[in-house]
């Protein structure tokens, strides 16, 4: 019951959904009593300051990252947004009959993740390095959703699962737990975001509205799964940095979350969809193919000793 107090205490004082308990639940059972405060901590910074180095950055809360890699993560945002702004603009050339709309809005959308990108660009310009290349797994999620050929399925993909996953779970932590140690960088970072909520409440509209009308009595398991899948593998493939800062637990956290947001969406719009079960086996999913993927490896390392 103490914990259940503190659960629900911490979620009214930082307007977190309802839907999010289960998962903080989950996230107390496997570690101490302590590890609530230790995750809000990283908003929760008072009048605490971090640091920046040109060899680490250190959060209020203490939580040390390597420089190398803020710039990991931050390239890996930057990645995404530039590969989307290709794809849109591909889209955007790419007209649905009588719908008009489809390719203004994909054209707005290109130029949105344009500035997007550029802000990314600039905030590691700023602190003195360059893009990386990204991730194997990060290209995959973008060569997939560029693949997509329904128009219908493109506005869910990219208006609901990929926005609440990747930008509203993972983008909206990192700007939170940076804000105040890099406060110069992170406010030009979020002015580039500011004024393109319209495009952004335009897409969340239609997709939502495709949900209604088209999904209702559809199953959207396939496509959900397998876009979802490849995006926790894109996020896990960057452990070793949470290992490093030592926040394992608190990226699982997040991923179990990012999983569920779309899906609770998808739940609002009368899509019939249970969202625990989803998660559990979006995960089951994901451990699988990571279980098999390793075992091959092994293999092929065995045959090249041979």
């Amino acid at each position: 019951m103490a914990e259940k107090a503190l659960v629900d205490s911490l979620l009214g004082r930082y307007a977190i959904p309802a839907w999010v308990k289960p998962y903080i639940y989950g996230y107390i059972k496997k570690n101490p009593i302590g590890a609530i405060r230790y995750a809000t901590s990283f908003i929760d910074v008072k009048r605490r300051k971090g640091e920046v180095t040109g060899s680490y950055v250190r959060l209020p809360n203490g939580v040390e990252f390597g420089i190398e890699d803020v710039v990991h993560i931050l390239s890996l945002f930057h990645y995404g947004e530039e590969r989307a702004a290709q794809t849109y603009e591909k889209w955007a050339k790419e007209p649905v009959p009588d719908r008009k709309e489809y390719s203004e809005f994909y054209a707005d959308m290109s130029e949105t993740a344009e500035k997007h990108a550029r802000a990314i660009k600039n905030l590691i310009e700023g602190i003195g390095h360059r893009p990386d290349a990204p991730s194997k797994e990060a290209v995959a999620v973008f060569d997939y959703l560029e693949s997509l050929e329904d128009w219908k399925e493109r506005l869910i993909c990219t208006n609901i699962i990929i926005k609440y996953s990747y930008g509203v779970v993972f983008g909206t932590a990192f700007y939170k737990a940076f804000y105040f140690v890099m406060p110069e960088y992170m406010r030009t970072f979020g002015k580039a975001f500011q004024g393109t909520e319209e495009v952004a409440r335009r897409g969340d509209e239609v997709a939502r509205r495709i949900l209604r009308e088209e999904y209702a009595g559809n199953d959207i398991k396939p496509l959900f799964e397998k876009i979802m899948r490849l995006i926790i593998r894109s996020v896990m493939a960057e452990t070793r940095i949470a290992k490093k800062a030592k926040i394992e637990k608190e990226i699982e956290l997040l991923s179990s979350i990012s999983i569920a947001y779309p899906l609770v969406i998808f739940r609002e719009e009368g899509v019939d969809v249970d969202v625990d079960e989803e998660v559990a086996r979006v995960l089951k999913i994901y451990n699988g193919a990571e279980t098999r993927h390793r075992h091959t490896q092994k293999a092929k390392n065995a045959t090249a000793k041979v």
